[in-house]
């Protein structure tokens, strides 16, 4: 035989050796269960309550009730839409940010002359609202906040709004009020 067939040969003998040795080499190993308890999450729930009320504040020292049902309104008018809401936050880090989807909110012809615009009364105790909206909670538990959606129709100078205006609805059905939970 040839001295290449040879050693070729005898690496695979080495190589076997090798490979059939490899289940006797012994590593210890110990496991040890600790009891670390356990972690829970908190949860963010947003509520509302009553069926709210309308008022026409177009003058905000004398302001009348309103009733969208039977009464219209025109450029320059401002009605608002109170109610309370009810937050129930617990977390140890936890905050929220309260909004008004305007997305939702279907303007139709108004687009551009109507906004629709979110006020929250933040003195409810144990609750402050920050620069950017951000409402925090001074310790997890149950807020009750008290929000305005207030509707400006733009006055704009005379002959600024066109009669596609005129007998047009505003559609608040889909309004919805979002609190997304934020890091504290």
């Amino acid at each position: 035989m040839k001295k290449v067939t040879k050693a070729t040969i005898a690496a695979v003998a080495a190589g076997a050796l090798l490979l059939g040795g490899a289940g006797t080499i012994a590593r210890w190993q110990a496991q040890q269960t600790i009891d670390a308890g356990t972690v829970e999450t908190g949860h963010l729930n947003l509520t509302t309550s009553g069926s709210g009320t309308w008022q026409d504040v177009s003058n905000p020292v004398a302001p009348e009730p309103f009733d969208p049902t039977t009464q219209q309104i025109v450029p320059g008018d401002v009605v608002a839409f109170s109610q309370t809401a009810t937050i129930d936050a617990e977390g140890k880090n936890i905050a929220g940010s309260l909004s008004v989807d305007q997305a939702a909110t279907n303007l139709g012809a108004l687009e551009g002359y109507a906004t629709v615009d979110l006020q929250v009364d933040a003195s409810a105790p144990g609750i402050t609202e920050e620069a950017d909206g951000t409402l925090t909670f001074a310790e997890p538990g149950t807020y009750t906040v008290p929000f305005l959606i207030t509707i400006t129709f733009n006055e704009g100078g005379v002959g600024d709004t066109p009669p596609s205006t005129y007998d047009q609805p505003l559609d608040l059905e889909a309004l919805t009020l979002t609190l997304d939970q934020v890091r504290a």
